[in-house]
């Protein structure tokens, strides 16, 4: 994963090189930006809300006891949303725009990223614009998620395996965001595209929010047995103490 989150740095300061062509040319962060940030998460948020309300009663099991817990802290989330900063935050490049583990070939000890078309829910302006670089950081932090429960429900092969596998699983996706994020951050520093990367946080909070929620609407669209895994993703998000770990 230090590989992949070097690779994923130097992608990152390759979209923020000036070549005087207006679609791609990089351009400084600014308060408007950051309001338009806030008000698009906050925006599907109250959205996602409405679709999991209306869904609730369709789950079964951990899910809907997770609905229901996530439901409980919308205001929450909203306000956590709407105080969100800027901070560390330099450069709007373009970017992958749909960054995910699916999105790379492993080749040699080596990744190549592949389909830059974006997310398929966006509409073609929204792929297009110049977005922040911890959009794509949060996605591929999601993804680890997703492999986390994707393998777990794989090795279950009786329901009280679950006591002793969960908690491997869920140490492996720690160590993945650890060594992703260690080896991206080194990597960018260089770069223009942030003024300082560790100062960033809140802001790469509120992406991999967003991208839990996109996959929540995702998933109860169009598969409603995986919905469990964003809405453990979000839950985890939203608690209290994250925002200060």
């Amino acid at each position: 994963m230090r590989t992949l989150g070097t690779r994923t740095a130097e992608l990152h300061a390759a979209f923020a090189l000036r070549s005087g062509d207006p679609a791609f040319e990089p351009e400084a962060v600014t308060d408007a930006d950051l309001a338009d940030w806030r008000k698009r998460v906050h925006d599907e948020a109250v959205v996602t809300f409405a679709m999991l309300q209306g869904h609730r009663d369709e789950l079964t099991g951990p899910a809907r006891e997770d609905a229901r817990t996530l439901l409980a802290r919308s205001s929450e989330v909203l306000a956590r949303i709407a105080a969100t900063s800027a901070g560390g935050a330099a450069l709007r490049t373009r970017i992958h725009g749909d960054y995910h583990l699916g999105q790379v070939l492993l080749a040699r000890d080596d990744f190549l990223i592949i389909d830059f078309e974006g997310e398929p829910d966006r509409t073609l302006d929204e792929r297009r614009a110049k977005q922040c670089p911890l959009r794509d950081v949060a996605g591929m932090l999601r993804s680890f998620s997703y492999g986390r429960w994707t393998a777990l429900a794989q090795a279950l092969e009786r329901p009280e395996d679950a006591a002793r596998l969960e908690p491997l699983a869920e140490a492996w996706e720690h160590e993945m965001r650890a060594a992703f994020l260690g080896a991206y951050a080194q990597a960018i520093a260089p770069s223009a595209v942030y003024g300082a990367f560790e100062d960033a946080h809140s802001l790469l909070e509120m992406f991999e929010l967003e991208k839990a929620l996109y996959e929540l609407r995702y998933e109860m669209r169009n598969r409603p047995t995986w919905v469990h895994i964003p809405l453990a993703g979000a839950l985890g998000l939203t608690q209290p103490a994250h925002g200060a770990a």
